[in-house]
């Protein structure tokens, strides 16, 4: 499908095995976002996806691309969550060189259609609840933070995941849109 951002067209497609070695880079240059935030500058030192992990989302799940004049801007990992009918973004990035072009909202619009074609009634998500730059973001693209109260186990295996990788949990938050 093509999609037109806010500042160029790019095609927003299904990733190709041969584009997990480009997606480890473009989540490297997507976090350096974090350095405007020095109680999170730990982030810019942690391990991103590796291509391998990729490569994997790629065959369980959904990775798309956004494809921009023929150069990788930015990316977005999803996987069917059925027992809950729900699709689960696990990562989303955009190249500093391509953000602020609405390519991060193209491609959770993206994933939205997929959900919807797949008869999802939601998308979900967790981020930092008290970063300017992502709680705000995401509830500009429908999203609604889900109370702690209304986890269920998944959001709760997922935040002794990132809790596990140093995550700091107490700034995090579970969000859903509803389709």
């Amino acid at each position: 499908m093509m999609a037109e951002t806010e500042k160029s067209a790019c095609l927003i497609r299904q990733a190709h095995i041969t584009d997990a070695e480009f997606l480890p880079e473009i989540e490297r240059s997507a976090v350096q976002t974090f350095a405007a935030d020095p109680s999170l500058h730990f982030i810019l030192d942690m391990p991103v996806m590796s291509a391998e992990q990729h490569r994997d989302f790629m065959q369980k799940g959904h990775v798309l691309v956004a494809e921009c004049d023929g150069v990788l801007g930015g990316f977005l990992v999803a996987e069917a969550m059925p027992d809950e009918n729900r699709l689960h973004v696990w990562e989303l990035s955009v190249h500093q060189n391509f953000q602020r072009r609405g390519l991060g909202r193209t491609l959770l619009d993206a994933a939205a259609d997929i959900a919807k074609a797949q008869g999802c009634t939601s998308l979900s998500l967790t981020t930092f609840g008290d970063v300017p730059w992502n709680r705000p973001f995401y509830e500009s693209c429908g999203y609604q933070v889900l109370p702690v109260s209304e986890h269920n186990a998944r959001f709760r295996s997922i935040a002794e995941l990132e809790e596990s990788i140093g995550l700091p949990i107490e700034r995090r938050v579970a969000m859903i849109r509803t389709l």
